[in-house]
């Protein structure tokens, strides 16, 4: 056999065995570009950017939200292949092929990408180039594990109900989707929502550039919602519940979800919140950490506590050592009589 041909054979014998590893992705992938892009270690050095790497694993890719949107929908300026070196940045307030469920009417993420814009992770053009840049975008958030849709036979198995009426092999995923970030809620879903924005808000040397508060997260931690959701409550706000997703906007603005005007409606806006909450309960402190400037009453009152009871239990515990002591020369003298 010929060198040549016998290399080629090889070639084909390689791409059909890749091709039947990738046969999950292949079912959301109609233009096969996860033959390659499934690829471990599939990527690129360059001396400005480092080791660029464009590996997408076949289980992240089937199981994520966009499982049933093609490549180049996205990718818009990758016609040929191979791809050209330098591509577009993906957009994601693009409109997309798909329509919205139970309409007829186009499908974007324009209107959440509208709300970031304008929000504290926004663009802001007072800032610099590398301030900016800081900032959480679109893919920081959304290429988390709580983001992608999680698998629930009951959900899939009502969803299919559904369908039979609603055209569209993605409006299962939608309903998924949806479900697992309202109806389908857990404390796991919430933990992880609470460490993605630790991430940027528990980092001082991050958050120092931006004046921002360095308390939010252990004040957070320190009060009701944090324990509870640590002890496994599923029904507990977390990050997104009161700031928001898209539009967290900052508390002196008056289209805030936290401003002192909308706080109330916003500790009893979601069912398993304060339905009953009063203006006075919506003031009280979430992420305080009370010191002698900010909160001294409170600071006093509360080292008052830890004082007192620290005291109690080092009285307790002198006197069982003492009865203990007392009990233990009882016996020696006793003993010491005979």
């Amino acid at each position: 056999m010929p060198a040549t041909i016998y290399r080629h054979s090889i070639l084909v014998l390689l791409l059909v065995m890749l091709t039947a590893l990738s046969a999950p992705a292949q079912q959301a992938d109609a233009e096969n570009c996860n033959l390659c892009h499934s690829l471990a270690l599939l990527g690129i050095a360059t001396p400005s950017d480092g080791l660029r790497s464009f590996e997408v694993t076949a289980e992240a890719y089937s199981h994520s939200t966009h499982r049933n949107v093609i490549c180049r929908d996205c990718h818009t300026d990758i016609n040929v292949f191979p791809h050209p070196e330098e591509v577009a940045t993906v957009e994601c307030y693009k409109a997309c092929h798909i329509t919205k469920p139970f309409a007829l009417t186009g499908y974007s993420h324009a209107e959440q990408a509208d709300a970031h814009a304008i929000s504290a992770h926004g663009f802001n053009s007072e800032y610099s180039a590398e301030k900016n840049e800081a900032k959480p975008d679109c893919k920081y958030c959304h290429s988390n594990t709580f983001r992608n849709i999680i698998k629930d036979e009951v959900l899939e198995s009502n969803s299919q109900h559904c369908a039979r009426c609603h055209e569209g092999d993605g409006l299962a995923g939608v309903i998924l989707h949806v479900s697992s970030h309202s109806g389908h809620r857990t404390a796991e879903a919430s933990i992880d929502v609470v460490e993605l924005c630790s991430s940027c808000h528990a980092d001082q040397g991050h958050m120092k550039q931006f004046d921002v508060n360095l308390t939010q997260v252990s004040g957070y931690e320190r009060h009701f919602h944090g324990k509870a959701l640590k002890r496994g409550m599923n029904e507990v706000a977390n990050c997104m519940d009161c700031h928001r997703n898209h539009l967290n906007l900052p508390a002196d603005d008056p289209n805030s979800s936290i401003h002192p005007n909308n706080i109330q409606q916003t500790c009893s806006s979601n069912a398993y919140c304060h339905s009953d909450a009063t203006a006075k309960f919506a003031v009280s402190a979430i992420h305080s950490e009370p010191t002698t400037q900010n909160n001294p009453i409170l600071f006093f009152v509360e080292w008052g506590f830890i004082i007192l009871t620290a005291g109690t239990m080092a009285l307790l515990f002198a006197h069982i050592f003492l009865d203990f002591g007392r009990w233990v020369g009882d016996i020696w003298m006793r003993r010491k009589e005979k």
